[in-house]
């Protein structure tokens, strides 16, 4: 299981409770709001990990290539279902302050949690981090490019959570020196956050359920390799890829091969193609077919 997702969901296990506690001292709308948030990020977890879960079986009769798009499914629940829902109810709580603006009671609680979930927030942001063997400046380049759904769910969710907290931290100062209606508007942000959040996670993951290849870059460095490592090609007919789980790929290559190439010779190049393309992608586990033809 992913140390990230582990980290995740013990860092907003405690944030939700520690939130919850706050809202329900202070009465105020947007500690709900990220309180809610906390909570689904959890909910968010706990799907991932039973998508890790079932895409460990392995391959089976009714499974060939295995079970590793259950990951992307379940993320895809996460970012359909709990973060839509979390926002949704973030913006009802938000408007419904906003009609009804009340004063913020025991401000200093609100900030202490703000200080305390930043803490384990960026923490969990960290690890994910690491994980991904990426930067903080890099996040989005990587949110684009990675096809771990479970790598996608926790830094949007951790980079979004500290995107709440200072959202929070804002409406706190506002509604406390300005005008209690700012708790409201701070609530309602937070669910256009958690909308938008979902969005981003939405499209990246249709296309990894839908079937995404390699990139160009990649697929380009494969073509070079069997043209010059293979010994009997003639002409390379076509590569073909696609992501099957996380960091998990498919790849078909279709080759023809001098007419008067021995089947051993062909079948020490396949073997040797295939060393040599897995050497280069020490990131991806390929499930790798070479289909070749004589003429």
């Amino acid at each position: 299981m992913s140390k990230s997702v582990k980290a995740a969901l013990a860092a907003n296990g405690l944030i939700a409770i520690a939130k919850m506690t706050a809202a329900i001292f202070t009465g105020s709308a947007s500690m709900m709001a990220e309180a809610i948030h906390s909570i689904a990020d959890c909910g968010n977890q706990i799907l991932v990990l039973v998508g890790q879960h079932q895409s460990r079986k392995g391959k089976s009769e009714a499974h060939a290539f295995g079970q590793g798009k259950a990951n992307f499914f379940w993320s895809f629940v996460v970012a359909v279902v709990l973060f839509l829902l979390g926002g949704l109810f973030s913006i009802y709580e938000g408007v419904h302050k906003i009609r009804n603006p009340q004063d913020i009671e025991h401000a200093w609680i609100i900030v202490c949690i703000i200080l305390f979930s930043i803490v384990l927030e960026g923490s969990a942001l960290s690890i994910a981090l690491k994980e991904s063997k990426s930067r903080l400046k890099d996040i989005f380049k990587t949110i684009e490019k990675s096809s771990s759904s479970h790598i996608l769910v926790v830094l949007i969710e951790d980079t979004g959570a500290l995107l709440g907290l200072l959202i929070l931290g804002i409406g706190l100062l506002l509604s406390t020196y300005v005008d209690p209606i700012f708790d409201g508007i701070a609530a309602l942000m937070i669910g256009i956050l958690l909308i938008s959040l979902s969005t981003i996670l939405f499209v990246e993951l249709k296309k990894l359920i839908v079937g995404e290849s390699l990139d160009r870059e990649s697929l380009k460095l494969i073509k070079n390799i069997v043209k010059e490592e293979s010994r009997v090609l003639v002409h390379l007919n076509s590569v073909r890829s696609m992501f099957i789980g996380s960091d998990e790929v498919l790849l078909i290559i279709s080759m023809s091969v001098n007419d008067d190439a021995t089947g051993y010779e062909i079948e020490q190049d396949i073997k040797e193609l295939k060393h040599e393309i897995q050497k280069n992608f020490k990131q991806h586990k390929l499930e790798i077919y070479i289909d070749v033809f004589q003429f």
